[in-house]
């Protein structure tokens, strides 16, 4: 009863914690929206997880389906959309990352419908999708990100480069990409247009088999990205690519090398913090910044979000014990 108790305590304090520091009104539609950031700018994939937290608490959904409806409008004709509502100029050029879809079904999963996906809405959706598919997209099947900030993985440059580079095939972004369209597919079952449910679980598909022909590198059992510009494996093992076993794109015998010969490596990804974001093996495992960084620290650092997909990963491919442990332990860190 006192562990009980203390939790609830726990989850009263967080709840006062956010509400009082996170939410915010965008001031050209009036909106209400909750972001983690003091400077209120909202992030694609930061509104995702913060979505999750805010279903813990039993919020209502309506900061999540404001955070939908700001994206949306900021969304220009050819489909694109920024991918924060404030930033630099570099960021005002990346395309918002592939959440959108997956935030609509948290919202469903709450209240039950999509009523705030109109068919204006839905088919602004649709067309964000098809930008990531079509208008970033290589000869490969598989979309690139700009910049290793576009990421997410702000620093991660020996993967993803600097402001504009945009030679990075990477696997987490396919891996969103695959789990997007398995979103927006479901997302059109429920808005009754069921030819779009075909053509995107069809495109999770096709997306799914390229990530498996040009980023799994056999010897090493390792997912890396591709280059673009040389149709390499760029071999820098990155947290990011443990997405591969999130959106189920790897074999059960893949996920297997993946867990066991690197993510519980202790050499690896197993540090006493598990998961830092680069593998301690690479060169530009660090706990400093270094020249040229950008944003914030993605080398030995561990995040919450990345060891939340790998929770979820594990349970996908049976690894029920290590995947509590994990959770566990992310929670005493």
């Amino acid at each position: 009863m006192a562990d009980i108790n203390l939790m609830k305590a726990d989850f009263a304090r967080i709840d006062r914690m956010v509400r009082e520091r996170g939410i915010f009104t965008e001031p050209v539609t009036g909106k209400q929206y909750f972001t983690g950031y003091s400077y209120e700018t909202l992030y694609d994939w930061d509104q995702y997880f913060e979505g999750i937290v805010q279903m813990y608490l039993g919020w209502d959904t309506r900061y999540l389906i404001n955070g939908v409806e700001i994206f949306l409008g900021l969304q220009k004709p050819d489909g694109f959309i920024r991918r924060s509502t404030g930033g630099c100029e570099a960021e005002q050029t990346e395309h918002v990352k592939p959440f959108l879809a997956q935030i609509c079904l948290l919202i469903y999963r709450k209240d039950g419908h999509l009523d705030f996906v109109t068919p204006e809405y839905y088919c602004r959706m649709k067309k964000y999708l098809n930008y990531w598919l079509c208008e970033r997209s290589c000869d490969s099947g598989l979309s690139y990100w700009d910049s290793a900030p576009h990421t997410g993985m702000d620093n991660q440059h020996d993967r993803a480069g600097w402001w504009y580079d945009c030679f990075c095939e990477g696997v987490d972004l396919n891996s969103y990409l695959v789990r997007e369209c398995r979103a927006f597919a479901r997302v059109a079952e429920i808005k009754g247009h069921s030819e779009d449910a075909a053509e995107f679980t069809n495109r999770a598909d096709q997306l799914a088999s390229a990530v498996q022909k040009y980023c799994w590198d056999e010897e090493d059992g390792f997912f890396y990205d591709a280059d673009r510009r040389t149709g390499e494996r760029i071999k820098v093992k990155s947290v990011a690519s443990f997405a591969a076993l999130w959106a189920g794109i790897a074999t059960p015998e893949q996920a297997r090398r993946m867990i066991k010969e690197h993510l519980f490596n202790p050499a690896e990804f197993y540090r006493p913090l598990p998961f830092p974001a680069l593998a301690a093996t690479e060169s530009g495992y660090t706990e400093e910044k270094l020249p040229g960084d950008l944003g914030c620290g993605w080398r030995a650092q561990t995040w919450v979000p990345t060891n939340y997909f790998i929770f979820h990963a594990l349970r996908r491919y049976g690894y029920q014990t290590p995947a509590s442990e994990v959770a566990e332990k992310t929670h005493r860190m």
